[in-house]
């Protein structure tokens, strides 16, 4: 900076005119830096989206940035018989300098070392809000780079020109932040790429800002004659020199980082009508094409217009009125859902248990217990721990997502209150052993009915006990007594078995002895009669063939006679005299 503007500087630094303008004009840029940030805060929370919320702390980091150059006016002015006093403008810019170059390595670190976050936004917010309000920060902060650089360079402020300068790296953010939210609508994240690019260009502004510092203070100048005091003659010499050599490659490097233009002022103001145009045409469609949404295989999309209902879409693209005129619920018809009673579900598979037992007390693994509703008592007046799960699947889309504020919850507190209702109807037993299939049964029974009465828009179709126990606190003692009883079963069970083995014996042993007495009487009476009815036939033939049966009976009674004699056959011819000495004599 040469002696003239030197002067002209010390000259201005005394006029209140442009104290008060400058004061006025950080006012005016204070406040754009709080609605910028209200507004980005805003926007980051109603989409969910990081990035947003990123561009917000950097809003926030200008406000700083604009307070820390209204403290610097004021102390300039205030205190400006003090040599510091007279430099605090410079001081702000090489330190908003140092801020930007120390922030810009840590955003390009953070992009070179981490993942950065993928584009978020909620479902039910439209994406034309946050690109509306990212476009009205933008030129917010084109206008405040602007109207800060201009009252910089007439009131010859190099805080508020730096200030400017940060200024215009809050506008390259917001545009980077505009451009990831258009590319991310259709798909494409480019968080890592843009958060790296915004990086290098905040680095190139500090970097300009920290030349531009160096040059108002002109240090080259201020300590050559403390370095020939200090020092000897031919030491400061090459000390001089080798400053003098330095200074040359800053201004070199200020050169060449000052030709970097991402955006160039003189671009953005020529088409300046043309982008806001181009915006506006983006926004619009934009807009419209939020209309566009896909039903998957399993849902059924509800079609509303103004609160009603105009159709039930089946699987695939369909279009539909955007917010705020219509709407779309998409409704799970095709996948069966799940109510708990007793317990809750988190799928956290890496904290579960080897195994249940009656004692888990479900602090860790994939189930919650919740006590109010898993303690029921049972009709025997004892109480009963029990998990129970309800599998349903949506029939009516209409009365499951419209008629009922919120059916699932409804559906699960009809649920408990039967699990109750039914339960308190059985005995512990029957309960803990062959008794749930039939309780299973009637809970499914009654829900069925239930969700008559209360239309939900469902279709019951398993209820399924996932676990029956005593309470936690009595479970030892529990199984004490069940180990007596079954000790005691099982002495009943042996003499069962003994006396159902020996009567079924016994009782089999008489009947048997009884059929054969049956049997032997049925088998002599039967010989009887067959005897009798043998010997009345042989009587009827007898009768009818006398001369031929009295022979037959004289032969058969001669031969029974003759039967065991020795018998000798002599022909009418022969003599009478028969020699017996050969023959035995007990045959005759």
């Amino acid at each position: 900076m040469n002696d003239k503007v030197q002067e002209h500087l010390n000259i201005s630094e005394t006029n209140p005119t442009r104290f008060n303008a400058l004061v006025k004009a950080s006012f005016i840029a204070i406040s754009a830096d709080i609605f910028l940030i209200i507004l980005k805060s805003v926007l980051a929370k109603i989409t969910g989206s990081a990035v947003i919320l990123a561009d917000a702390w950097h809003s926030g980091g200008d406000l700083a940035v604009s307070f820390t150059v209204l403290i610097s006016i004021v102390v300039n002015y205030r205190f400006r018989e003090n040599a510091w006093a007279r430099n605090a403008e410079g001081l702000v810019a090489f330190m908003i300098s140092v801020v930007l170059i120390l922030g810009s390595l840590k955003v390009i670190s953070g992009v070179l070392g981490n993942e950065a976050a993928r584009f978020t936004l909620k479902s039910d917010i439209p994406l034309v809000i946050a690109v509306a309000g990212i476009s009205l920060a933008a030129v917010i902060a084109f206008a405040m780079f602007r109207f800060k650089r201009k009252t910089g360079k007439r009131y010859n402020s190099i805080a508020f020109t730096a200030e400017g300068i940060h200024t215009f790296s809050d506008f390259l953010t917001s545009f980077g932040v505009w451009l990831t939210l258009m590319l991310g609508y259709f798909g494409v994240h480019i968080e890592r790429i843009m958060t790296f690019l915004i990086g290098l260009a905040v680095l190139r502004i500090g970097f300009k800002l920290f030349l531009q510092a160096l040059r108002f203070f002109k240090i080259s100048f201020k300590f050559r004659f403390k370095w020939e005091k200090l020092l000897p003659r031919q030491i400061a010499e090459k000390t001089v020199r080798s400053w003098g050599t330095i200074q040359g490659y800053f201004s070199n490097l200020k050169a060449a980082v000052g030709s970097m233009q991402f955006l160039r002022e003189e671009w953005l103001m020529k088409n300046g009508r043309r982008i806001l145009t181009i915006n506006l045409i983006l926004i619009i469609l934009l807009y419209i094409g939020t209309g566009f949404y896909a039903v998957l295989p399993y849902q059924t999309g509800l079609e509303l217009l103004f609160g009603k209902v105009q159709e039930q879409n089946s699987p695939g693209l369909h279009y539909h009125i955007p917010k705020p005129f219509g709407k779309v619920i998409l409704v799970d018809t095709g996948v069966a859902a799940r109510v708990e009673s007793g317990f809750r579900t988190i799928w956290n598979y890496e904290q579960e248990p080897e195994a249940y037992l009656w004692e888990f007390t479900h602090s860790q693994g994939r189930y919650i217990r919740v006590p109010e509703e898993a303690i029921i008592i049972t009709g025997d007046e004892n109480l009963v721990d029990v998990n129970v799960l309800c599998c349903y699947r949506i029939t009516d889309p209409v009365q499951y997502a419209l008629e009922n504020d919120n059916a699932h919850e409804l559906l699960r507190s009809l649920f408990c209150y039967e699990v109750h209702a039914t339960m308190g109807t059985y005995h512990l037993d029957t309960l803990l052993t062959s008794g749930r299939g039939l309780v299973q049964e009637q809970l499914k029974r009654n829900m069925e009915e239930l969700v008559q009465m209360v239309p939900l828009g469902v279709k019951i179709l398993k209820v399924s006990m996932q676990e029956a126990h005593p309470p936690l606190e009595v479970v030892p003692q529990y199984r004490s007594v069940a180990s007596a009883r079954e000790r005691k079963n099982e002495i009943i069970h042996k003499a069962n078995s003994y006396y159902n083995n020996l009567l079924p014996k016994s009782r089999g042993e008489a009947q048997a002895s009884i059929l054969n007495s049956q049997a032997f009487a049925q088998e002599r009476t039967a010989s009887a009669v067959g005897a009798a009815e043998s010997f009345t036939l042989k009587q009827v033939n007898f009768n009818r063939f006398k001369n031929v049966q009295k022979d037959r009976l004289w032969w058969e009674t001669v031969e029974k006679v003759l039967s065991k004699k020795h018998i000798i056959i002599l022909p009418s011819e022969a003599k009478r005299r028969i020699y017996t000495s050969e023959i035995n004599p007990g045959d005759n």
